[in-house]
């Protein structure tokens, strides 16, 4: 166990017990509610542990994005590497953050996880949902409800957002300065800026609620150039700049450049309508856009004898020859619109049960990446390139429930789930990659997959202190339209089906006056995505390099949690462990020559775990909040017949150690001051853990230090000044972490 965890946990916890000062005085802060739209809150009703992050909490923290919310939540990692980035994964109690599908995120009961992948670029589409509509964040850990879909084996975020009650209206800008360095040469100073606007009312039956923000902001390099040894020593030229340095596996490279320095402009706007068409009827229609627009530039690092800074060709370089690719300073762009449309009704009948219909659509309008074939560093000068385009994929889901009182002692949830994912996705070339694909067809695929299910759950209150839950969720996959081409050839896959059931269970008991036990159990079935199932390559007229016969992923997961409930706050223990059949992961087959590297099936996965909680307001003294969570990980490779060298190693990206505290101080009416450290123990980035070295493509342990300071100046104004990683330290995820960050911000809110 690591000290550092150990020490900061027993602590928070060994204070726990200390009782509250006594005071005549009324706690210096008192916050009304906030409204926020939990129509939702139905399919919260389920026994898997809960964390909540309101709206004060947020307030308290550097909060650029949505994502933000879960910085401190325990047991988990976002996988945000700079702000304004668009592949912000989820990582949890048995979930790596290459494994994008083994979550769920929410906003007002619309779906905003892109399950049309599972990995780096299959993160929630956080950008759909400002940090300033938000009222609250529920985060639920495990498989255990009947109400959610397979892909809940990990988490599922839960976002509800702002309703108004009266005229309401804020406007926020936003400051930020990266201080970033490494060990290559490409040190500096990344700057960036965000403005947002909300303006609500509520009249009579209708209310509303307009929001509209802009990021622009410059990140860190995200990549970086290596060259090859080898080449004709005759012709090499002479440079100065170049780093020789290690894989993380200990394979020498020598590193000349700096890749994918991202400049980000992200608008987002929503509207959100809420009527009361009866007394027991109310509708909710959301209209979301999102659009983006990032240039990723390149730059050399090395010169030659001359000054002139060198980009391709053959080089001389700590002692001997290099080759430099001709694509390794190659230049980016995306460019990305993206709509959500959601409609929601809901309604209450006079023997108390409710029911609830949502509806969403979310469109990739327009979704394009540009990539140079060759070095255009610095300014980028339109060479040839590659156009590749998703645009018109995207997700509809469909969901109805209801629950409601069967009896004094029955509590039933039952619906009826729909989904469908369709992903198109086209490489063409260029002759200038700022320009339109008016090449040749490089290559494409595509294909759908849909969900349809059937679930009950019935919570049984069978005495005073007893409950028991059982459920179940009946579901029915398939697979359909996929195929794959090349410039010449396409060729179609088989359709599949299968129908899985996944019953739940859970036994709670309130053992005392503030004290709950309560045992839960799960079985969850993830569907391979459309990109697992049918990206591949095409040689000799067929299909290589993947498998259309993917199995799903099947956890069994149990969870045995205790709660302590206190007069300010409460502290919770959770034991954990998920066996997962048929994990779903890119690796090499060595059983087969020549060996085939793919998107396969791990036989047997093992994630277990304890974690604790704590969190405790008006602590020690008044004005003085809590939050601190530890979490001891061992997530394991049992069984993996392709690539036996993974069997009974550390599972990829899952740390052995996750730690947090979050301090907030109110120490005066208009003041208050905010610290966070967050820590991420030992993980490898590989299966068979051969990864040893912390550098450029490591997953690094990490410890960092974040702060803020807030002054309500004036009625309705807000000043504050902040830093996340305070000790500017230097930790990767493959890329690099952002470094010392400043915040500045000022918002008024009427």
């Amino acid at each position: 166990m690591n000290a550092f965890s150990l020490g900061l946990f027993a602590a928070a916890l060994a204070a726990a017990s200390q009782p509250a000062p006594a005071t005549d005085e009324p706690a210096t802060t008192t916050l009304a509610p906030v409204p926020v739209h939990a129509s939702d809150t139905l399919v919260m009703a389920t026994p898997s542990v809960q964390v909540r992050v309101d709206r004060q909490k947020l307030q308290q923290q550097n909060v650029t994005e949505s994502a933000d919310a879960l910085k401190y939540a325990p047991n988990m990692q976002v996988r945000k590497r700079y702000i304004g980035d668009p592949n912000a994964v989820i990582s949890g109690r048995n979930a790596g953050t290459l494994q994008s599908a083994r979550s769920l995120v929410y906003a007002d009961g619309l779906l905003l996880s892109n399950l049309m992948t599972n990995g780096w670029d299959g993160a929630p589409r956080w950008g759909m949902v400002a940090p300033e509509e938000i009222g609250a964040v529920d985060i639920l850990y495990g498989p255990y409800s009947a109400l959610y879909p397979g892909n809940s084996l990990g988490s599922t975020v839960l976002i509800h957002t702002v309703l108004p009650q009266q005229f309401t209206a804020s406007v926020s800008t936003q400051f930020f300065s990266q201080d970033y360095r490494d060990a290559y040469g490409a040190n500096g100073h990344y700057n960036g800026h965000q403005a947002a606007a909300t303006l609500g009312d509520k009249q009579g039956r209708w209310s509303w609620l307009l929001e509209f923000s802009r990021l622009d902001n410059h990140g860190q390099p995200m990549q970086y150039a290596t060259a090859k040894a080898g080449g004709v020593a005759a012709a090499a030229v002479p440079v100065s700049g170049a780093v020789l340095d290690r894989n993380p596996n200990g394979s020498p490279r020598l590193v000349y450049g700096a890749n994918s320095s991202e400049h980000t402009v992200q608008d987002q706007a929503k509207l959100k309508v809420g009527v009361d068409i009866t007394e027991h009827v109310a509708a909710l229609f959301t209209v979301g856009w999102w659009h983006n627009r990032a240039e990723d530039r390149t730059r050399s690092l090395i010169r030659d004898t001359s000054g002139n800074a060198v980009a391709g060709g053959t080089i001389s370089a700590a002692g001997r020859t290099w080759t430099l690719p001709a694509s390794g300073l190659a230049p980016s762009s995306a460019s990305d619109t993206h709509l959500l449309y959601g409609v929601e009704l809901n309604g209450h009948l006079d023997n108390g049960w409710r029911w609830t219909a949502v509806a969403s659509h979310y469109d990739f309008l327009r979704s394009q990446a540009a990539t140079a074939n060759r070095a255009e560093p610095d300014t980028p000068s339109g060479g040839p390139g590659t156009i590749a385009d998703k645009s018109g994929s995207g997700w509809d889901t469909l969901d109805l429930r209801s629950s409601g009182p069967l009896g004094e002692r029955h509590m039933l949830y039952a619906g009826m789930h729909g989904d469908r994912y369709v992903l198109d996705s086209r490489v063409r070339n260029a002759s200038s990659w700022l320009g339109d694909a008016d090449g040749v067809r490089v290559s494409a695929f595509a294909g759908r997959t849909q969900t349809r299910a059937l679930y009950l759950q019935d919570v049984w209150s069978f005495a005073d202190a007893w409950a028991l839950t059982l459920g179940g969720r009946l579901e029915q996959w398939r697979a359909y339209g996929g195929l794959r081409a090349n410039a010449v050839d396409t060729l179609r896959y088989a359709d599949r089906r299968r129908t899985d059931f996944s019953p739940k269970a859970a036994l709670s008991w309130d053992l005392a006056d503030g004290w709950e036990l309560r045992l839960a159990h799960g079985k969850a079935v993830r569907y391979p995505t459309v990109t697992e199932l049918f990206q591949g390559t095409l040689s000799a007229n067929a299909i290589v390099n993947n498998n259309p016969d993917l199995k799903p992923e099947v956890d069994q997961s149990t969870d045995l949690t205790l709660t302590r409930h206190l007069e300010r706050g409460h502290w919770r223990v959770s034991l954990y462990q998920d066996r997962i059949a048929d994990s779903l992961y890119s690796q090499t087959d060595i059983t087969v020559t020549p060996t085939v590297t793919s998107v396969q099936n791990i036989d047997r996965m093992r994630s277990r775990g304890i974690e604790g909680e704590l969190a405790l307001t008006d602590f020690w003294l008044d004005g003085l909040d809590l939050q601190a969570s530890l979490a001891l990980n061992d997530a394991k490779t049992l069984e993996d017949r392709q690539y036996p060298l993974a069997n009974g190693k550390t599972f990829p990206r899952i740390p052995k150690v996750r730690a947090s505290v979050f301090v907030d101080y109110r120490f005066a009416p208009q003041w208050d001051a905010s610290l966070g450290i967050r820590h991420s123990g030992r993980q490898y980035g590989t299966l068979d853990n051969s990864d040893y070295l912390d550098g450029y493509g490591a997953v690094s342990r990490f410890t960092v230090a974040d702060a803020k300071l807030r002054w309500k100046f004036a009625p309705g104004w807000t000043a504050a000044l902040g830093v996340d990683n305070l000790t500017n330290e230097q930790y990767w995820v493959y890329h690099p972490y952002a470094g010392r960050t400043w915040f500045g911000e000022l918002r008024w809110e009427l």
